[in-house]
């Protein structure tokens, strides 16, 4: 289960919540949902390994915005996006949603990270057993050796 590290509440009846693996933008239907064009409840799931970029404007004089892309995404309006989380509701989230931003942004380069990083090849007991008959069949380990190995690999 994911754990929740921020919840951020927005314009447009939308919730942003921050977990430890992905960002959901939570929409409840309402007059304000439906001046701008979301007519349902509903939650939208960006999973840090998933997302390629993300684009921010802070709270100024106009509405700031935290917005998503991912592949096969469509950026569209900034502010009615189902892609984005938009804040003019509070001003202490001026002070907040850069480093909620920041955080985010960690998040998902560690993610690629992780998706990038070299897979460990785990190598059956059979194909270890394999390779160190092909050694003593070589001559570069002893029977002695091999058999000391062998009883390693098999847990004898």
């Amino acid at each position: 289960m994911s754990e929740l590290i921020y919840e951020v509440d927005g314009n447009m009846g939308k919730t942003l919540k921050v977990y430890d693996d992905k960002c959901v933008i939570s929409t409840k239907a309402g007059v304000k949902a439906a001046l701008f064009g979301s007519l349902l409840n509903g939650d939208k799931e960006f999973y840090y390994t998933d997302i390629t970029s993300l684009q921010f404007k802070n709270l100024g004089i106009t509405t700031g915005y935290i917005q998503f892309e991912y592949a096969g995404s469509h950026s569209g309006n900034n502010f009615v996006s189902e892609n984005s989380f938009g804040t003019s509701k509070y001003s202490k989230l001026k002070d907040e949603m850069p480093g909620i931003y920041e955080d985010v942004q960690n998040r998902i380069q560690k993610a690629r990270a992780a998706k990038n990083a070299p897979v460990q090849q785990i190598i059956s007991p059979a194909e270890e057993l394999k390779k160190f008959k092909e050694l003593l069949d070589m001559g570069a380990i002893s029977p002695e050796e091999f058999d000391q190995k062998k009883k390693q690999i098999l847990g004898l």
